[in-house]
């Protein structure tokens, strides 16, 4: 294992800090660090190189972790990618707190994942976190926060989380579909019900034109095995999906395909 080439996160807490926030906030510097990944290295590389907790040390939270990739050579280019993250991560945090800089592309996800990863710290008054990286022995600050700042940054991603929500009501091309619920008796007055994962992960209501219905349920297999290529109208209540309206079929396959 190579340890020349570590991040240091240290949360200075003044209260405990909750099991569930620190594993959160792990994993979701973990994801960030997957992400940054792709974009720098590739798919490949995302998968390959690992973040590893090699130490966690007392008094406040001190973990320091490093990039693995045994499968990979050359191996110290792929550990040196821990000192790339967490200079786009000092990047990212500034532009967002003081507004300087270039603004970086972020999604929902890295929102999400951010606020996870500065929970433990905006939840303690009193708190600070600090990131350091370690080359050949060589300690570096990379950026500290408090925990108004800590808060102000969470603000700053739940505005873009609900700037980037996607309008539901409209239609949806070339989604996937699949039955929780059809009936094959157009005198049923049963409801049809199907789930979009795309959209929604629980059942909602379908209409679907008949003769679409009939390609959908006809041949031998077992419907509720297939999943359906479709494009669909939606309806909200409150926001939330209440119908979809099957308006095209393109093609059915099965789900465990």
């Amino acid at each position: 294992m190579n340890e020349d080439f570590r991040l240091t996160i240290e949360i200075k807490n003044s209260k405990p800090v909750e099991l569930v926030d620190l594993t959160n906030s792990l994993l979701g510097l973990a994801d960030e660090y997957k992400q940054f990944l792709v974009d720098s290295n590739g798919a490949t590389a995302a998968e390959e190189i690992k973040l590893y907790v090699k130490e966690i040390k007392t008094g406040s939270i001190i973990t320091d972790l490093v990039a693995i990739a045994p499968g990979m050579l050359p191996f110290v280019q792929y550990a040196k990618t821990v000192i790339d993250f967490s200079l786009t991560l000092e990047k990212t945090l500034k532009f967002f707190l003081n507004n300087k800089g270039d603004e970086p592309k972020i999604g929902k996800r890295n929102c999400q994942n951010l606020s996870s990863f500065l929970e433990p710290v905006a939840k303690d008054a009193s708190s600070q976190l600090n990131c350091n990286t370690t080359i050949n022995g060589n300690v570096n600050l990379v950026f500290n926060l408090n925990s108004i700042e800590a808060n102000a940054l969470q603000n700053t991603f739940r505005k873009k989380i609900d700037a980037l929500k996607e309008p539901v009501t409209g239609t949806r091309e070339k989604v996937l579909l699949y039955w929780y619920q059809a009936r094959n008796d157009p005198k049923s007055k049963a409801r049809d019900r199907a789930i979009i994962e795309s959209i929604s992960t629980g059942p909602v209501k379908a209409i679907v034109d008949e003769s679409i219905k009939t390609q959908m349920l006809a041949g031998p297999e077992n419907p509720f095995q297939l999943a359906y290529v479709v494009d669909v109208e939606i309806e909200t209540i409150n926001e939330k999906p209440t119908l979809y309206k099957v308006i095209n079929l393109y093609e059915k396959f099965n789900k465990e395909d």
